[in-house]
């Protein structure tokens, strides 16, 4: 890998960090305790976040954006390296994927 391949490969891991609160917020916490109320999520008001439906909209929005463009980064970085002929192991390509898949599915699970 070269150093800009390198520093997107970083880049899009640290992204994926970052969106990895947004997400387990969504997907872990605050979804599964909004589905054990029996109204409406639309219908219910926080005294913090105020209507709780469009706090979890935009959660699973900042999730689906965040882990969008770490695998972009992620993309990027080994084209680059495909281009620049250099070796890249296995584990350094299937580890971010199996954490991309690993995201997806669970914000598909979550539901909107």
């Amino acid at each position: 890998m070269d150093s800009k391949a390198l520093g997107l490969y970083y880049g899009s891991m640290i992204v994926y960090m970052i969106g990895a609160i947004p997400l387990t917020l969504y997907a872990l916490i605050v979804r599964p305790i909004a589905n054990m109320y029996h109204e409406p999520i639309s219908q219910m008001v926080s005294p913090i976040f105020g209507n709780y439906g469009a706090y979890l909209r935009d959660l699973f929005i900042i999730s689906l954006v965040f882990v969008t463009v770490s695998v972009v980064l992620y993309l990027i970085s080994v084209q680059r390296t495909s281009w620049g002929r250099k070796g890249i192991s296995l584990p350094t390509i299937i580890t971010p994927v199996v954490l991309f898949a690993f995201a997806y599915i669970l914000l598909g699970v979550a539901g909107i």
